[in-house]
């Protein structure tokens, strides 16, 4: 079971690889918030988002995100994954380092989208290669990584071929 932001939803509806997420969890959860924010018309893998979003439970945005949100600095789609996950004991998959510093500070197991193709790799969902490409085209489609990460995971993937 896992609760998904819309920074790891966008850059891989952007690659194709939404899969990725219903493979590697059971059963995925959202908030309405983050629904919202994803389907947005005119935008780049709205339609993709809106057929892999008919498959996960969508949650209310609980009440008490808006007043997180203004303690926290955060936005209160982000609030709302967050309150989502602590209160299930669920993991957070999300690929925004403010979300997941703050959701981290509240107890939250998370997972960025690197992590996700790590653990894909190493549950052979993905053999390296292809994970190795994945990593390039999410980075190349607009995804945000620091260089230091890129060279890492790189890094980290090669090790699976040995």
């Amino acid at each position: 079971m896992a609760v998904v932001d819309s920074s790891a939803l966008i850059p891989l509806a952007w690659v194709g690889r939404l899969d990725l997420l219903s493979t590697t969890f059971d059963e995925l959860r959202t908030t309405e918030a983050v629904r919202t924010e994803v389907l947005t018309e005119g935008k780049r893998g709205t339609t993709a988002l809106d057929a892999f979003l008919e498959e996960v439970a969508i949650c209310e945005t609980p009440t008490e995100a808006t007043e997180v949100a203004t303690l926290e600095g955060i936005a209160i789609a982000d609030a709302s994954v967050i309150l989502l996950a602590e209160d299930n004991d669920h993991a957070l998959v999300a690929n925004d380092k403010g979300l997941i510093e703050v959701a981290q500070s509240h107890g939250v197991d998370c997972l960025w989208v690197t992590t996700l193709l790590l653990k894909c790799t190493k549950e052979g969902t993905l053999d390296s290669e292809t994970a190795t490409d994945l990593l390039y085209d999410l980075v190349n489609e607009g995804m945000n990584l620091h260089p230091k990460v890129y060279t890492q995971i790189q890094k980290k993937l090669r090790e699976f071929d040995n």
